[in-house]
């Protein structure tokens, strides 16, 4: 082997060590949960947590249909807690399901395991930003399973066709997303059903979904991310 090649290859393998280290150094430091007492029980919400996911249940039995909501890209679960837990005070069952690595692309079937435990049940599917788009690709294979989809600062995938779907779905996009692709976010529009609802939430951006901080890339929002989950809960109260 020449001299060069071999000095290629080495190199190759350097950058391919380099890349790696990256990608797992990006994977296993998630964006985390600000405030960890929205994971606390109250007299409202029943919280619980086990392996794969952190359920909200309101203290008093209901039959309202359950939420079953899939993270965003690198955030934690937990991140979510405090909008689940602001739903579930609604009397919204609300589940955030724990993903591999954080990535919901690794699992976008994990709502079977959910639903099976809790088969008395209806579900809406939800998710924010790569979870809101596998949640999109759940209910596209699933349509039977489910009753809804919401989507937040989210859009199905180009392969997955959900204007056929039958359920109720509901998109919230913030106003300051400095994060979403606005193009793609558009052309996705032909993939929705004709009864989508989108609600703009004016002011806000795509961090403040959930709890965890300004995302890379992401404008500051001009609203305080309590102020953004309250208008979710309002959005998402009204329509289902």
């Amino acid at each position: 082997m020449k001299k060069w090649l071999k000095i290629s290859l080495v190199t190759l393998g350097i950058i391919f060590g380099v890349v790696a280290v990256a990608c797992l150094f990006l994977v296993a430091t998630p964006y985390k949960l600000v405030n960890e007492e929205s994971l606390d029980s109250t007299k409202e919400v029943t919280v619980k947590e086990n392996r794969s996911w952190i359920s909200f249940f309101p203290t008093e039995e209901n039959d309202e249909a359950g939420i079953i909501f899939y993270p965003g890209g690198r955030v934690e679960a937990a991140a979510y807690a405090p909008l689940a837990r602001m739903v579930a005070e609604q009397g919204v069952p609300f589940i955030i399901a724990k993903m591999p690595l954080h990535l919901a692309v690794f699992n976008s079937d994990k709502a079977d395991k959910i639903i099976d435990e809790y088969d008395d049940r209806e579900w809406v599917m939800a998710g924010h930003s790569l979870g809101g788009a596998m949640a999109a690709r759940y209910v596209a294979n699933n349509p039977d399973k489910v009753t809804g989809l919401i989507l937040m600062a989210a859009y199905p995938p180009e392969d997955d066709d959900l204007s056929s779907f039958k359920g109720e779905v509901l998109t919230f996009e913030a106003q300051l997303d400095g994060v979403i692709d606005e193009k793609r976010l558009t052309a996705a529009d032909s993939l929705l059903p004709s009864q989508t609802y989108t609600l703009i939430i004016q002011g806000g951006n795509h961090s403040q979904f959930g709890d965890y901080g300004l995302q890379k890339g992401d404008n500051e929002a001009s609203i305080s991310k309590e102020e953004q989950w309250k208008r979710i809960v309002q959005g998402i109260v009204r329509s289902f």
